[in-house]
């Protein structure tokens, strides 16, 4: 099959203008160039159009059981009892349990436990490429706004939004977290029926046009948001003066890896390094049309986050310093040109994220450099991310014993 045979929306460009040059450096970097093959680009245009098969077909069964109003209890209790397969429950949802919770064969717990253990070393600074890049970032690619505001999401606010994922990143970024039976299993499910249930309102939704953006969190979507969690945030990490050994980046892509199959992403979407998934996000980009107003309403929300959060004391001056200290990171995480698409403007520019890099590339080193300061590094990085959320939840902590969720080690 060639390019154009199969239908695309109309936010994916003509397969002529993604056979853009890629610069031989980057090509030897990555092993490959930037321009999809032509089979890739006919996955690209079948992707668009393709949402989660396993979920969609249980919330399909389900509303076709309860028409007048939707029975979603036996969804709920199966995480309540002690083995859901056990449970009286419909068809549909036992065909759902049995994909989701059997581990796949490619599955390297060893591998994933590490890739928790890093990511909790870093600390906040994690937490804050996930917000000023990963997130931001991805307001920049039009289509997936256009969920959040048909959805009535953009009218919720920002910090409700964002404490959401960031609660649901920290029971996934847990040791055994994911593993049948366990909370972060749980969560990701969740999260992934609604997005069925979104799917199915917006397709019936006369606001959404599925010839110009394709299905509503669509495969190709929901690959772009699992990689924004792993390779960008790797990225991220990089730029702020965190160390990544290949080990370390391997153990987070497989940690990912799992988390974005049990998302609902189709095997031949995830992958296993950061080679490969920097070549897959600058394919998606061909997916996106140019930044709009949806972009700008939705960074200048989450820019102002900060100046509602909740803090014990001097409440006022931290605020103005979170806002002005992330408004700073994404300009320089993200770049002065894909910040300035955004529409949002730093007084600081990149400066008060550039005075942390030098401290806290010595701090992390030092830290990681013995067994016994590592594990503390550790635990102490993963209570730190427990404040950060904390922030986000808009309400008090205390600084010297900071909040831990259930899930925490």
């Amino acid at each position: 099959m060639t390019p154009g045979e199969l239908t695309s929306p109309s936010r994916l460009r003509v397969f002529a203008h993604t056979q853009i040059n890629t610069p031989w450096w980057v090509q030897k970097l990555l092993g490959r160039a930037f321009a999809p093959t032509a089979a890739e680009y006919s996955q690209l245009q079948s992707g668009l159009f393709e949402g989660d098969p396993v979920m969609d077909a249980y919330v399909q069964a389900r509303l076709a059981e309860s028409p007048g109003k939707s029975d979603w209890r036996e969804f709920h209790q199966a995480f309540n009892a002690p083995d859901p397969q056990t449970l009286e429950g419909s068809d549909a949802l036992h065909h759902l349990l049995r994909q989701a919770t059997a581990l796949p064969a490619w599955v390297d717990t060893t591998l994933i436990n590490e890739g928790v253990d890093f990511i909790h070393s870093t600390g906040r600074t994690a937490t804050d490429v996930l917000r000023d890049m990963a997130l931001m970032g991805g307001y920049l690619m039009v289509a997936f706004n256009k969920t959040l505001i048909l959805t009535g999401e953009l009218e919720k606010g920002a910090a409700p939004r964002l404490a959401g994922t960031a609660q649901w990143w920290l029971k996934v970024v847990s040791h055994q977290a994911n593993l049948p039976g366990n909370p972060g299993l749980h969560a990701t499910l969740r999260v992934r029926w609604v997005h069925a249930l979104v799917r199915h309102q917006l397709k019936n939704n006369e606001q959404w046009d599925s010839q110009q953006w394709g299905l509503p969190i669509n495969q190709v979507d929901m690959a772009a948001t699992y990689l924004g969690f792993s390779a960008v945030m790797l990225l991220g990490l990089r730029k702020c003066g965190i160390v990544v050994t290949p080990r370390n980046s391997l153990a987070v892509m497989q940690l990912w890896k799992l988390i974005g199959w049990q998302m609902g992403v189709k095997e031949e979407w995830l992958v296993d390094t950061e080679q490969q998934a920097l070549v897959r996000l600058r394919q998606f980009l061909f997916t996106h049309s140019p930044p709009d107003e949806s972009t700008h309403r939705l960074a200048a929300a989450l820019a102002g986050e900060p100046l509602s959060r909740t803090y014990p004391r001097l409440e006022t001056i931290r605020q103005r310093f979170a806002y002005l200290k992330h408004l700073s990171s994404s300009w320089y995480l993200l770049g002065p040109g894909l910040f300035k698409k955004l529409g949002l403007h730093s007084p600081t520019g990149p400066l008060l994220a550039l005075l942390y890099v030098p401290a806290r590339a010595v701090v992390h080193l030092a830290l990681r450099s013995t067994g016994p300061s590592a594990q503390l590094q550790i635990r102490w990085g993963r209570q730190a991310q427990e404040t950060a959320v904390a922030e986000l939840q808009q309400r008090n902590f205390s600084e010297r014993n900071p909040a831990i969720s259930p899930n925490a080690n």
